[in-house]
């Protein structure tokens, strides 16, 4: 469902965090000048760096840059809030020129080192820094940038061609396979005005347990040292118990790129999948659930900082079903993310998603005008608890609504049909070797529809087991 940080990664970022402040707090060293031009300036900028008030200190320290350029004390702030403001050119300035005056100042060494790694200049930083570990620092800020070496040496790792695949199995039970009410009658003459209606094929709730299995495979090569192209795909297949024709079958291939820049990085992709499911539908000829899809997606995330990280997106796509053709439409999508790793013995993961999509409908109803457009926009909140290095508990919540965009497109009786979903779901992952784990979960989902026939609610508890090859 996510990427599952290790006990180790969140100390690595932990370690990252504490670097501005060792270098603000306790490797600041007395500079060559004998006094401040402006110590209560000085005060306050070591107050709010302390506070963790990067921009603050920066702006007011940017404003008296013209007449105090010379003093080095003022200098080396002056890098530190440029760095923690994501100012990073010209913190690199500012530690040059301290060490240009004074080439033993530990404290600029460290935050121009840490300057060079943002960047993606993984050759200064890893000299700087060695060069700091050369020169017996206490133990903390050796702790430090040790974190940055182990940081420089995964980043290094990235840029070589490399195959990553994995499989995966899962046993699980399903209570409402095809997604339809309790009371399937009642709902029909509600939602259309016809009494009597029994259900048949796909209409009948159907419960039953389920295999499934998944192997996917993408490779990864570096054009220069900050772009990256990738090939993939997958394979899916998913069996039911005594449920034959609703066996189904999901393929995917797709391509694309990555672009990392310090703090930043894009992606963009094409993907094209296939979804196979026969289904019970009566009719000659037999319609079914088959559908595919072709999309075109960028995504854009920036770091805020080593825990925090946000992320916009935007996709186009082209959904067809073969054999039920009224049901083809294109999408375009927008999304929001926000990730955030907190200090503390369980290192909670947060991550909040958000997304809005615009689905036209590619051809009109009978009438010829009615046609299935939605609006469907939803949010998405996902915590995760590390318990041990190797065992953590994740819960999500999700809320979707879909509002119809055509009248009397899914009803006679209801003009425009709104339908919100809530969904929830809680588990732990157990890494019980070093490539595979084990994921146990239940997953509840309620539909809640102005128009009965779509009302449902659904459960499904599973057991997968996921190994990885790289």
């Amino acid at each position: 469902m996510m990427n599952i940080k290790s006990k180790n990664s969140t100390k690595t970022g932990k370690q990252m965090r504490t670097a501005p402040k060792l270098a603000a707090m306790t490797l600041i060293v007395l500079m060559s000048s004998a006094t401040w031009a402006d110590p209560d300036l000085i005060r306050r900028a070591q107050q709010l760096l302390a506070a963790g008030n990067a921009k603050q200190a920066y702006a007011d320290l940017i404003a008296a840059q013209d007449r105090l350029a010379e003093n080095l004390e003022f200098n080396y702030l002056l890098g530190v809030a440029a760095l923690d403001s994501g100012k990073v050119d010209e913190a690199i300035i500012s530690f040059e020129r301290v060490l240009a005056a004074n080439p033993n100042n530990a404290g600029a060494k460290l935050d121009l080192a840490r300057a060079y790694f943002t960047v993606g200049s993984y050759d200064l930083a890893e000299a700087s820094f060695r060069e700091l570990v050369a020169s017996n620092p206490p133990a903390e800020t050796r702790v430090a940038i040790n974190g940055y070496l182990d940081a420089i040496a995964s980043k290094r790792k990235q840029r070589k061609q490399r195959l990553f695949a994995w499989g995966e199995s899962s046993l699980g039970y399903d209570t409402n396979i095809t997604g339809v009410p309790a009371d399937f009658t009642s709902a029909v003459q509600s939602a259309f005005n016809l009494v009597g209606v029994n259900p048949t094929g796909n209409s009948i709730k159907r419960k039953a347990p389920y295999l499934a299995v998944a192997a996917g495979a993408d490779y990864v090569w570096p054009l220069n040292a900050e772009l990256s192209a990738l090939v993939g795909g997958e394979l899916r297949g998913r069996a039911y118990r005594r449920e034959s024709d609703f066996n189904s079958r999901f393929g995917e291939i797709r391509a694309g790129g990555t672009w990392m820049s310090g703090q930043q990085n894009w992606r963009v992709m094409t993907n094209a999948s296939r979804f196979d499911q026969d289904g019970a539908a009566p009719g000659d000829p037999k319609p079914t659930n088959e559908r595919t899809t072709a999309t075109v997606s960028a995504e854009y995330r920036y770091a805020l900082s080593s825990a925090t990280q946000l992320s916009v997106g935007i996709s186009g796509g082209q959904i067809r079903f073969p054999k039920n053709e009224i049901e083809d439409f294109n999408s375009t999508t927008a999304t929001l993310g926000w990730s955030q790793v907190f200090e503390g013995k369980a290192s909670p993961l947060w991550m909040l998603n958000g997304f809005y999509s615009d689905d036209k409908a590619v051809r009109a109803l009978a009438d010829g005008v009615t046609d299935k457009s939605k609006k469907i926009s939803g949010i998405r909140h996902t915590l995760q608890y590390s318990l041990t290095e190797k065992l953590s508990l994740f819960h999500t919540l999700g809320a979707t609504l879909r509002k119809d965009k055509s009248a009397f497109a899914r009803a006679n009786t209801v003009e425009f049909g709104r339908d919100t979903l809530a969904d929830a779901a809680i588990g732990f992952n157990w890494r019980f070797q070093s490539k595979c784990s084990l994921r146990v979960q239940w997953l509840g989902s309620r539909n809640d529809s102005n128009i009965a026939i779509y009302d449902h609610t659904r459960h499904e508890v599973s057991s997968n087991i996921r190994c990885e090859v790289e």
